[in-house]
């Protein structure tokens, strides 16, 4: 049953209930028909009727630009565009990160890319908690609280002095370290040594006299670590050093730089004082440490007395 035709077929299709339907229904159904039908064809002549679009001068009324449109490439031009937009949304979300922000697309947990990075962060943290443990234990025992220090791997080296002939050998084994064998630092104080590196006696370093107030360098490039008081070396400032080296400075009478500073070899960052209760007089108590085991840095230093 067609019911917006043309009105002759549908009034034939229903030619046959003329005789149970009543007359007035009839023509009523007749009379709507033919309304829906005349509707449709203004619209459809709407559609394709040709339309120009001008774009005029306001002052001049001169014509810049003309189109020609009709209202059917009108809604053909505006569908295509909205269609364009919704597959470059959906490409847009589909394969870039932003899909991770529409609610409910799956479990970023799953995700390898996340699973990797949150693994990556874990072993960083563990790295940065160990080198903690190590500095901590380091700096115990450069100012003298402590005997053990955290090798950074997990294990320790026990440093106690004068206790027979293993100990003597881990000082020799780490002087000896093709590492150490072209290392070259700067003086941290030109001045005389009065007291060398002893490992019988427990002194891990050399005594270099000088004047109060006499700049302290710093003998290779590195991150401060420690920079504080302590009642035994006084004012004092740990230096790590690449490859496992360490560098210390005790007994200044002031500090200029604080944890966590870089400092470039040479660069001055400290005055030598006569502070804490391990000292006879003004002087620079230095020590040279490589992976937890203090070495004599005589051997690396070109002193001028």
């Amino acid at each position: 049953m067609v019911l917006f035709g043309k009105s002759d077929v549908c009034w034939n299709e229903f030619s046959h209930f003329k005789s149970i339907l009543p007359e007035q229904i009839l023509y009523f159904y007749k009379f709507y028909t033919q309304i829906f039908i005349n509707m449709n064809k203004k619209k459809k002549k709407r559609l394709d009727e040709d339309l120009r679009l001008v774009i005029m001068n306001e002052n001049t009324f001169e014509e810049k630009y003309s189109f020609r449109l009709n209202l059917k490439n009108l809604y053909i031009l505006i569908s295509s565009i909205v269609i364009v937009l919704i597959v470059l949304i959906f490409m847009l979300i589909a394969f870039t990160p932003l899909k991770h922000l529409v609610p409910g697309y799956g479990n970023i947990e799953n995700n390898s890319y996340v699973i990797k990075l949150n693994r990556y962060i874990g072993e960083l943290e563990t790295q940065i908690e160990t080198q903690e443990q190590y500095n901590i234990a380091l700096r115990k025992i450069l100012i003298g609280e402590d005997t053990t220090v955290y090798s950074g791997q997990g294990g320790n080296n026990t440093i106690k002095s004068g206790q027979g002939e293993n100990d003597n050998k881990s000082f020799e084994s780490a002087q000896n370290n093709n590492l150490l064998k072209d290392l070259k630092i700067e003086t941290p104080l030109l001045g005389k040594i009065n007291k060398n590196f002893d490992v019988k006696t427990s002194h891990y370093g050399m005594d270099i006299a000088g004047a109060i107030g006499s700049p302290v360098k710093a003998v290779m490039s590195g991150t401060v670590i420690f920079s504080d008081w302590s009642t035994e070396t006084g004012n004092t400032i740990i230096i790590q050093h690449p490859n496992g080296i360490l560098s210390v400075y005790k007994h200044n009478s002031s500090l200029f730089k604080e944890i966590g500073d870089f400092v470039k070899k040479g660069e001055v960052i400290a005055k030598l004082g006569n502070s804490g209760t391990l000292t006879s007089g003004p002087h620079l108590h230095f020590e040279l440490w490589y992976n937890g085991i203090p070495i004599d840095p005589v051997k690396y230093l070109n002193m001028k007395e």
